[in-house]
């Protein structure tokens, strides 16, 4: 008999284990940030014991900086099949890629509590790195000038802000917000 169905139900992985508790911290951080977030109920919220919360991250702020990381990961890979998406316009592609982040409003809510969390030295380093990362990957992908980088990173900060106050959902109320948010496909 598999060793994961001693007790007949099926047991999960310390792989599915983590990936649970990512899930469960990224819903968590989302809404309370780093320091209000609680790991007892990430531990419930992910179906696992809240010793190995800590188990298998060490810390409440690893946790964070590990949902930090999957965040600029998921970004990065947006940008990438964006500019692969429109290879005569890359910036384009990326744009638009990015505005379907709105779509996922926990990653950038996290996003903008890493930014409130860089005063931590540890914190403030990831952030600071993963996001050079991302401006200069786009900046080599597009060969975009220093005006067209400036007005990229502001709309895309627009829509970060606009995600996490969740403009998104007064689109058919508000015509405001329609416009504030389009972005040219």
């Amino acid at each position: 008999m598999d060793s994961r169905y001693k007790t007949g139900v099926e047991r999960k992985t310390a792989e599915e284990r983590r990936e649970a508790v990512l899930v469960a911290a990224m819903a968590e951080f989302a809404s309370r940030g780093l320091h209000g977030a609680s790991t007892e109920r990430v531990a419930r919220d992910a179906g696992i014991a809240h010793s190995y919360v800590f188990k298998l991250f060490g810390t409440k702020k690893d946790l964070f900086l590990a949902d930090t990381e999957r965040v600029y990961d998921r970004v990065l890979d947006l940008f990438r099949r964006g500019s692969e998406s429109r290879p005569e316009a890359p910036l384009r592609g990326m744009g638009v890629a990015f505005g379907n982040l709105l779509e996922r409003r926990e990653e950038l809510r996290v996003m903008i509590h890493g930014f409130a969390a860089a005063e931590d030295e540890e914190i403030g380093e990831l952030v600071r790195k993963r996001y050079t990362e991302l401006y200069r990957y786009v900046q080599q992908t597009s060969r975009a000038t220093n005006e067209e980088m400036r007005a990229f990173w502001a709309h895309g900060m627009l829509l970060i802000v606009a995600a996490a106050i969740d403009l998104p959902s007064l689109t058919g109320k508000e015509t405001w917000v329609a416009e504030l948010l389009s972005v040219e496909a």
